[in-house]
């Protein structure tokens, strides 16, 4: 996969990426591109034209900024905070800090599954997830790696996350 940022617009500053990816269509090569946000890990757009991958994801990504400024106006009082953040309840005896890679990978998917929305638990049961698994010669690298259920990673097996989230359709 190829990605290069794409700046302007309802885009900004580089966050999201254009990313390009081999495929075969209809029994030929062929490329999907993708609008991806690779410190999210998600895929915000995906077509067999780069033009339409484009104007996929600004449409989405008007739609979230209209609802956004709607949540705004109608945001309802925050609770306040029960203790100060010094005087915490220890940490249950025992209980092992989560690894530095598996905290950055948990808080850039939002303690949610990539692939079904289920919230996850930091010291909980969940996998660490490749979107293109290691046998189609995915890497280790941030933008490949998001947090999944267990049930979801299993189901997913060794296919590739747009292959899988075509499936859950």
């Amino acid at each position: 996969m190829r990605t290069r940022p794409i700046f302007g617009g309802v885009f900004g500053n580089g966050r999201y990426c254009l990313a390009t990816m081999a495929c075969i269509a209809r029994g030929l090569h062929a490329v999907r591109y993708m609008v991806i946000e690779p410190r999210a890990g998600s895929v915000l757009s995906v077509a067999e034209e780069k033009t339409e991958a484009l104007q996929s994801a600004r449409r989405l990504l008007r739609a979230t900024e209209a609802l956004t400024r709607i949540e705004e106006r109608q945001a309802k009082p925050q609770q306040e905070q029960l203790w100060p953040e010094d005087d915490l309840p220890p940490a249950a005896p025992g209980a092992k800090p989560a690894p530095r890679r598996r905290r950055e990978i948990f808080e850039r998917s939002n303690g949610r599954c990539f692939y079904c929305g289920t919230v996850l638990q930091l010291d909980g049961k969940w996998h660490i997830e490749h979107q293109i698994p290691r046998a189609l010669d995915g890497d280790d690298s941030g933008i490949n790696l998001v947090a999944a259920c267990t049930s979801c990673n299993l189901a997913k097996s060794d296919r590739t996350a747009l292959e899988f989230v075509a499936t859950l359709q």
